[in-house]
């Protein structure tokens, strides 16, 4: 409903714009009326008003008064202007403050109800521009907050988006919390019908400033910042404990949920939120109907030490098999994507463990489905011995897709060193690198340019580079700036820009760790 105070000191006026219209029908409300600007402008200090139709000539405060004092104290509304003929040189002064219409006395209804349409058009356009902003730097807050956790943002961007995260950087300290939510019926098609109460728990958590919630990209998951924590001998803060607690009890009184919550360590600084972070995800994944308490702490190393072993869930194995049974590698292959994700943060002899689980399941499957691979071609042994000499989670995640691929290949009767390595010329790759790094280019475009998997990409890369992707890229464009600070009178800005850094400040950092140097300090030392 839009708000409307008719401001004019004839009794006339005022009571026949009240009758005159049928208000409701532009969805608006007459609020109050006045005789003159100052009653008015008391009003307006404590309700707010959308239209203010007011007179220009008025005691104690005229129309115009009225106008300024609402400009001068940051009281928005649209005015309507009623005037008599000789109250021009007002009505001009009217228009330069800004006026939606100026009506001459006695007021024509039709005009007034044209002037009525048109304001309302405008105010329902800008309520709803400001519904898509507030929601567009609510999804940017969150999306910032959420990598933040996950560490998946640098310290850069931190400080250059710290208004929009909108939390204290001074806090003494601070806690990642994780919700999951598990539905309280065992129905299956009840639980396939039920949303987790993911909106209703942000809702029940808006008045505690110091918890700073986000959901995680699948909408799965609810993050808890808690800032302002204290270190306490026993780990577990009293606080912290007491609103996930309510928050559990809350759940469980007004959803068809369970909720469990898993807590991280207690992270001193902005930098080390994401370890936090990293320790209440590895611990919710184990959290379930058999659980023993619905919260469980980071802190409890020798408690949670049997947890942090590598965890698949029956669906999983369930939809691991029929998919397998229909060729549907695709399907496999993201499911392993979902199973490693989820057990991102175990050790490595657990993550070892989970991919000889997953390729020992899929060679099995293979073989039960009668097609028994040859074992000089793929031999299960030699490849499970080779999982437990990798060293960390990207390389054995790459590893294990490469192994269910070629027992795809075999299935499908082909060669099984025509394999994506095989049919990619990696001298391409590099070509196409070093023409293009000035774009805003990542692993994932790069992939998708050459019809292949990120993660398989990044591999190879390091296995012919030395590095990683980030790595050779920045190497590769730190070098064409070393060139250019050479060659060229371009600033470090300008040299930043063309080398493909939108942000100076952070090609700076990276230039002084990359050569020891400043760009200005380099470009002196080559001078001499």
């Amino acid at each position: 409903m839009i708000d409307v105070i008719i401001v004019d000191d004839e009794p006339l006026i005022r009571d026949g714009l009240v009758k005159l219209f049928s208000w409701k029908d532009y969805q608006m409300q007459v609020s109050a009326v006045f005789p003159n600007g100052s009653l008015a402008l008391e009003y307006l200090e404590k309700h707010a008003a959308d239209i203010i139709i007011t007179d220009i000539k008025m005691p104690v405060m005229n129309g115009i008064e009225l106008m300024q004092e609402c400009q001068r104290r940051n009281l928005p509304a649209k005015f309507i202007v009623l005037s008599g003929y000789s109250d021009f040189e007002y009505v001009k002064t009217a228009a330069r403050l800004g006026i939606e219409n100026y009506l001459l006395k006695p007021v024509d209804t039709q005009e007034m109800s044209q002037t009525l349409i048109q304001v309302k058009r405008k105010i329902e356009a800008q309520r709803q521009n400001k519904i898509l902003l507030e929601e567009g730097i609510r999804i940017l807050r969150n999306n910032l907050l959420y990598r933040m956790m996950i560490g998946e943002i640098s310290y850069e961007e931190i400080e250059e988006r710290r208004e929009y995260l909108n939390i204290p950087f001074d806090s003494c300290g601070y806690r990642v919390a994780i919700l999951k939510f598990l539905p309280q019926s065992p129905d299956t098609a009840l639980q396939k019908q039920q949303k987790p109460p993911i909106k209703s728990v942000l809702r029940h958590l808006e008045q505690k400033d110091y918890i700073h919630a986000v959901t995680d990209f699948g909408g799965r998951l609810l993050y808890l910042l808690f800032c302002g924590c204290r270190a306490v001998p026993s780990g577990k803060d009293k606080a912290v404990r007491a609103d996930l607690e309510h928050i559990v009890q809350y759940v469980l009184a007004t959803s068809p949920f369970h909720a469990f919550a898993a807590v991280g360590t207690l992270a001193e600084n902005i930098d080390t939120i994401p370890e936090s972070c990293a320790k209440a995800f590895a611990l919710i994944n184990t959290a379930g109907y058999n659980s023993p308490s619905s919260i469980r702490w980071a802190d409890d190393a020798v408690e949670n030490e049997a947890l942090l072993l590598p965890h698949i869930e029956f669906d999983q194995l369930i939809r691991l098999n029929e998919k397998f049974l229909y060729k549907k590698e695709e399907d496999v292959m993201a499911i392993v994507d979902d199973i490693f994700r989820t057990n991102r943060f175990i050790t490595l002899d657990g993550l070892q463990m989970l991919s000889s689980m997953i390729v020992s399941k899929i060679y099995s499957n293979s073989r039960a489905y009668g097609s028994d691979p040859d074992p000089e071609v793929l031999s299960l042994e030699n490849h499970l011995e080779d999982a437990y000499t990798l060293s960390d989670y990207d390389s054995i995640h790459c590893w294990t897709r490469d192994i269910i691929h070629k027992i795809f290949l075999y299935e499908e009767g082909k060669d099984s060193g025509k394999n994506q390595a095989g049919a990619t010329n990696i001298k391409k790759i590099l070509l196409y690198l070093n023409e293009n790094y000035t774009k805003d280019i990542n692993l994932k475009t790069i992939a998708e340019t050459f019809h292949l998997n990120a993660l398989y990409l990044g591999r190879i890369l390091k296995l012919e580079t030395g590095c990683t992707f980030t790595e050779y890229m920045n190497r590769l464009r730190l070098d064409k700036a070393i060139d250019l600070l050479i060659h060229t009178d371009l600033s470090a800005k300008q040299v930043s820009e063309q080398v493909g850094y939108s942000n100076d400040k952070y090609f700076n950092t990276l230039f002084k760790k990359y050569t020891d140097m400043t760009p200005g300090e380099y470009r002196k030392k080559e001078e001499l």
